[in-house]
């Protein structure tokens, strides 16, 4: 904006020398001398003028997209391709970044959305995995095919949800994946977490993550009551149920050496 402001007054102030050059006569010397100091201010002036839009060119040129055109409209393609190039860049790191979230211990979080696309719909492959959840943790199942799969599988309501309940009653449908684990006895609670450990233990069955959003784990990736009340109930219930087998087991042998004492008599 500088230049052409500067530029015009220049061009005033030439114009105003040229007037009182043409409106002085030159017929003495006297005369001369009159025009000479007349004009200098003048011309001194437009020198100064004409220096100080130069120079504002000059430092407007110094900055990216700043330089004037021809026509007097501002360059912007340095800025546009730069703009441009921002955008690009922006774009190239959404996809390269990954779109998974974690939870507070690192865990991937899985939403129920993504887990209900992975049945292995037309046949499993290591790009149409099967998975499935068990008190909210997530594991590919893909090697299992023959139980899970989505056509023959014995198994292939489990697959894409949680149906942790089935696992213990074997009433594979929606309402038996309901069912609420807080209502039920301690013993029954066994079988699903004995079932959690074979997912977690198993050669080719993988842990993926955590189904945040559902009964066990939030939307962050923490553990909800009900779960920690399950695992502690099953763990505890296991517990007493090995005393109690070890326990029986013992009195069974003991049993059997007095039977051969007294068969021996």
């Amino acid at each position: 904006m500088a230049r052409p402001i500067m530029f015009n007054r220049a061009f005033l102030l030439i114009v105003s020398i040229a007037h009182l050059a043409l409106g002085l006569s030159l017929s003495s010397l006297a005369s001369s001398t009159v025009l000479a100091i007349s004009l200098a201010p003048l011309t001194l002036a437009a020198a100064e003028t004409i220096d100080a839009a130069v120079a504002a060119d000059a430092q407007d040129c110094k900055e990216s997209g700043t330089c004037n055109s021809d026509d007097g409209n501002v360059d912007d393609t340095s800025t546009d391709a730069s703009s441009d190039s921002q955008v690009n860049s922006e774009q190239s790191n959404e996809l390269s970044s990954p779109s998974q979230t974690t939870g507070p211990n690192g865990d991937r979080l899985i939403s129920h959305e993504e887990l209900a696309l992975h049945i292995g719909k037309g046949g499993a492959s290591p790009s149409n995995t099967i998975w499935l959840s068990i008190l909210g943790k997530v594991y590919d199942v893909t090697t299992g095919e023959a139980y899970y799969g989505a056509e023959k599988g014995s198994y292939r309501f489990y697959a894409g949800r949680d149906a942790s309940p089935c696992f213990s009653t074997g009433m594979n449908n929606p309402d038996g994946a309901e069912e609420k684990l807080e209502e039920w006895e301690d013993k029954k609670l066994v079988a699903i977490y004995e079932w959690s450990t074979f997912y977690q233990d198993h050669e080719t069955y993988k842990y993926l993550g955590l189904l945040a959003g559902g009964k066990y784990f939030d939307e962050m990736g923490n553990e909800l009551p009900l779960r920690q009340n399950v695992v502690e109930r099953s763990s505890e219930t296991m517990k007493v149920m090995a005393i109690e087998k070890e326990k029986k087991k013992k009195e069974r042998l003991a049993a059997r050496l007095a039977k051969k004492e007294k068969n021996k008599k």
